[in-house]
């Protein structure tokens, strides 16, 4: 009975072994939409949008926030294995287009004794990004909590995105990862036919379309 134990010992030990290492890798969040306002204990859902992750193998992807007093936070991240695969095994060969994730992350309930606004943030800007790896944390907006009825019509949103004008003076905003993008019903008039930057507003449907658009993006703040 001994060499046959001595025999599953050494069978265990070497699948143990053969297993593929898990690396953490973080992701930066470009873009993120929620409701305006929430009842208070009610979860609701935050869409995130961010670059992915291109030529590795995903074992999971992690968006869960963590929730404070203040603030409701997403870092992001992949558990990868940790040996990188050649990108036409895992791409379409015709594509050039930088992987994005496009997701929604849910929100417990939010219990506040009265009502009041939450920060809404993540870690973006990849430009600045620390030496440990993670990105530093950017307020996207903030989320009303309240415990009696909500306004539900707005949607708050923000985040990193670039424009561009048409001939009629319609403005389109492109958040990084998303397609089309939103027309912005108050463009700044100080602005170049092109800019960027990091935008906070909200999308709501006004009375009439705006440049043919149903919903649009109304700006509050540029950075």
């Amino acid at each position: 009975m001994r060499p046959a134990s001595f025999a599953l010992l050494l069978v265990v030990a070497f699948a143990a072994c053969s297993e593929p290492d898990i690396r953490f890798e973080p992701v930066q969040v470009n873009w993120m939409e929620w409701p305006a306002e929430v009842p208070a204990a009610t979860s609701f859902t935050v869409r995130l949008v961010g670059y992915g992750v291109l030529c590795v193998d995903v074992v999971k992807f992690v968006t869960a926030p963590t929730v404070d007093q203040s603030a409701v936070t997403f870092e992001p991240y992949y558990l990868l294995t940790g040996q990188p695969r050649p990108c036409r095994e895992l791409m379409p060969s015709s594509s050039i287009i930088a992987p994005f994730f496009d997701t929604l992350a849910a929100v417990p309930g939010l219990e506040p004794q009265i009502p009041r606004t939450f920060e809404i943030r993540a870690g973006t800007d990849v430009s600045v990004r620390a030496a440990l790896g993670a990105f530093p944390i950017r307020t996207f907006g903030d989320v009303t909590v309240r415990g009696a009825q909500v306004e539900s019509d707005r949607v708050n949103a923000g985040g990193l995105a670039y424009t561009r004008r048409d001939s009629f003076g319609c403005v389109t905003l492109s958040p990084y990862g998303v397609y089309p993008g939103y027309v912005i019903e108050n463009p700044p008039a100080d602005t170049a036919q092109f800019w960027s930057g990091f935008v906070r507003g909200y999308l709501y449907k006004p009375a009439a379309p705006v440049c043919g658009a149903a919903t649009v993006f109304h700006l509050i703040t540029l950075n």
